[in-house]
């Protein structure tokens, strides 16, 4: 059977032409032949010259996820000799996701991942590696492992293998829950182990963060258990922290007030709605002899509301994902106006506030504009001292903004 086309409407393939990984189902014409969700099709535009290869999936509205780009081969021997050897598509792709799981591989050793100090990184960034809906993060001896498309989950065997196979290959492998993703792409998802000693998870796994010893919780911990995405930035403020009172609002487990300590504050206090994120971070700080650390159990809205005014010298406001789909723009403004002023209110004159948003919808346009809205809302001066996202863990092709959803900002205030 030929392997299924997608032929894009005319005038709709330049983004994937220009190396965008994702097809919305809006800009596709027909479909040549018949398909299953998760398999694997050739994207081609108008005139049916081929864009590349991708898995399909039309329960979403990413209809098909690009696994290579034109002229790409999806072999190393390239695809007439796929069809000389009679290779099926299902070996084929997964020779081609253990090969880029050694190329992710390669490049966090390049970038000096793991390290002394840090031995929990993000190993396989999605389409940043050229692996969509996937997701290895690296804690210490355990790789925690995401899928967030069929088409990938489809070929999990060439995952395990692959990681069983690295140079320094994770002692276990532990699959974490996908939620809403699997949901959408219409899979099943369940937390679960699939390779080694189970008593490697199940008290916490052991790394460390820039010297900082940690315990992630990979059975109900989020995400795959921690938030990697945050580790330079974590390191950053904690340069100018020396001496501080530090606050930590949406601290989950602590990752910028642990920071903060060990490099020198005075005390730091972290506040969260989670018992169980702030169990986690008082016994960060007592594992690495830390403090002093106060632990407040509140929503941050109402934390803000009646915090102390000009209290803290550095502010730390890293809340959720706001807007999660288009018609939640407008609130997701709002909240970040109403947080951010409110946050301004607690920072001495000469303190600094590190403000973050990790909604995709929201660029760094509109966040600076809402960030300054707060800061004419609290009657504070405040200038953009850092701008920052995800670390070089987290690569993004340079044709797909929405990989660059993570924004922080660090800014002086008088």
């Amino acid at each position: 059977m030929p392997q299924p086309k997608v032929i894009l409407k005319r005038g709709r393939a330049n983004p994937v032409w220009h190396g965008h990984p994702w097809v919305f189902s809006g800009a596709v014409e027909r479909t040549t032949a018949p398909f299953a969700p998760g398999d694997l099709v050739e994207v081609c535009d108008a005139q049916e010259r081929s864009l590349g290869h991708g898995f399909i999936n039309p329960r979403s509205q990413i209809v098909v996820r690009m696994l290579t780009r034109a002229g790409e081969p999806l072999t190393s021997g390239g695809l007439a000799d796929v069809a000389a050897h009679d290779l099926d598509d299902h070996l084929v792709v997964s020779a081609l996701i253990e090969r880029r799981i050694q190329q992710a591989a390669a490049l966090r050793q390049r970038i000096g991942l793991p390290s002394a100090a840090t031995s929990a990184y993000r190993l396989v960034n999605s389409e940043g590696d050229g692996l969509p809906g996937l997701v290895i993060d690296r804690f210490g001896a355990v790789a925690a492992v995401q899928f967030t498309a069929l088409g990938m989950k489809r070929h999990e065997d060439a995952v395990w293998k692959a990681l069983l196979a690295l140079p320094a290959p994770p002692a276990a492998i532990v699959e974490t829950a996908a939620g809403s993703f699997a949901q959408v792409e219409g899979f099943s998802a369940v937390a679960r182990q699939v390779h080694g000693d189970p008593a490697l998870v199940q008290e916490g796994v052991l790394c460390s963060e820039n010297g900082i010893k940690l315990t992630v919780d990979l059975k109900g911990g989020q995400k795959t258990g921690m938030f990697l995405d945050q580790r330079d930035n974590r390191l950053l403020l904690g340069h100018y922290c020396a001496g501080a009172r530090m606050l930590d609002v949406y601290s989950y487990a602590g990752g910028f007030a642990l920071s903060a300590l060990h490099q020198g504050a005075r005390e730091a206090t972290c506040v969260d709605i989670s018992p169980r994120a702030l169990a986690l971070c008082q016994a960060h700080a007592e594992r690495n002899r830390l403090g002093p650390l106060h632990i407040v159990e509140s929503d941050a809205f109402r934390y803000l509301e009646a915090a102390p005014p000009l209290h803290f010298d550095v502010v730390v406001v890293d809340p959720p994902k706001f807007a999660r789909a288009h018609k939640d723009l407008a609130a997701a403004q709002k909240g970040y106006q109403r947080l951010n002023a409110l946050a301004l209110n607690t920072v001495r004159p000469g303190g600094l506030l590190a403000t973050c948003s990790c909604s995709q919808l929201v660029d760094e346009e509109t966040f600076e504009r809402t960030i300054a809205a707060a800061a004419a809302d609290a009657g504070r001066r405040v200038t953009v001292l850092h701008r920052g996202s995800q670390g070089p863990d987290h690569p993004v092709p340079p044709a797909f903004p929405e990989g660059r959803y993570l924004k922080f900002l660090l800014l002086g205030v008088a």
